[in-house]
């Protein structure tokens, strides 16, 4: 029941719409009063709206993404999802639309603090838009074309388009400000990672027992976890052995481990940490 409702809550528009919401707005918070007063560059097409800004002095940044993002759109309408591009374009919407706003200047004058509160703010809000039934817009729109007409991968496109974008801002900002700005990116990475790692993170369990028949058949009954039964067979026993393979959360865990070893004391209990969990009884995002 729980994950009937979890799975209808990540498909319904109101949730989608939240995130999307939340997400622009911390985006804007990162540009608006961190990136462009420190003249900071980002990655993707909002990086190069700071760029061009930067040239073009008195051009909103943001609008300036917005524009820039229009051609991508309008390829995006006719080869990607266009449910997927609707959420997208309603979180670049917002995104401009808070820019009016919130125009005010987070008061840190080190370039180094500055880059890390960019980063984090910048990876919340884009982790949480991709979470979404869409995404952040930009260069997700045109590393999802090239990943799906040509096989491109997605983290190769980025890094190579974000590389073109601090040669080209070399010749504009200072030294100082580039490797600032590469502080902030990176920063930016691994905050959206773990963003996308809330929303989803589970444990992988392992059990190795001879009973694994009845240990599966207890914790279908009591926890209904979905549960896959593999054969094995001992290295140096070799006995055979029978594997389950399972999904849980922290919650459940040690409900689990207790569980398995009330019925087999010698069982073996793993346990991972997984990154990503989709389809069967997890939310799957489709676009």
């Amino acid at each position: 029941m729980l994950q009937k409702y979890n799975r209808k809550l990540a498909n319904s528009i109101p949730w989608n719409l939240l995130l999307l919401t939340v997400g622009a707005t911390l985006m804007t918070i990162c540009v608006q009063c961190v990136a462009a007063p420190h003249d900071f560059l980002a990655g993707g097409i909002m990086g190069l709206s700071l760029l061009l800004t930067y040239i073009w002095h008195g051009m909103p940044p943001l609008v300036l993404y917005a524009a820039l993002c229009v051609p991508v759109y309008i390829a995006g309408w006719f080869l990607v999802g266009r449910r997927f591009l609707l959420y997208t374009i309603y979180g670049t919407f917002i995104t401009v639309a808070m820019s009016y706003f919130i125009n005010f200047e987070i008061p840190i004058e080190n370039e180094i603090y500055a880059a890390i509160v960019g980063g984090v703010l910048h990876g919340a809000g884009c982790g949480m838009m991709l979470r979404t039934l869409g995404s952040s817009g930009g260069t997700d729109i045109i590393a999802i074309l090239l990943k799906q007409r040509w096989n491109i991968p997605i983290g190769q496109f980025n890094f190579l388009f974000n590389a073109a974008l601090f040669l080209c801002g070399a010749f504009r900002l200072s030294l100082d400000m580039i490797v600032a700005s590469m502080i902030m990116v990176f920063i930016s990475s691994h905050t959206l990672e773990y963003v996308l790692g809330m929303f989803n993170r589970r444990k992988l369990v392992l059990i190795i027992s001879d009973r694994g028949e009845e240990i599966g058949e207890a914790i279908l009954a009591s926890e209904k976890f979905g549960v896959t039964l593999l054969r094995g067979k001992g290295a140096y026993s070799g006995t055979d052995r029978e594997i389950l393979l399972t999904v849980t959360n922290n919650v459940a865990l040690r409900r689990l481990e207790t569980l398995v070893c009330s019925i087999d004391p010698n069982a073996l209990f793993v346990v991972e940490n997984t990154f990503y969990v989709s389809g069967g009884q997890f939310a799957r995002q489709n676009y």
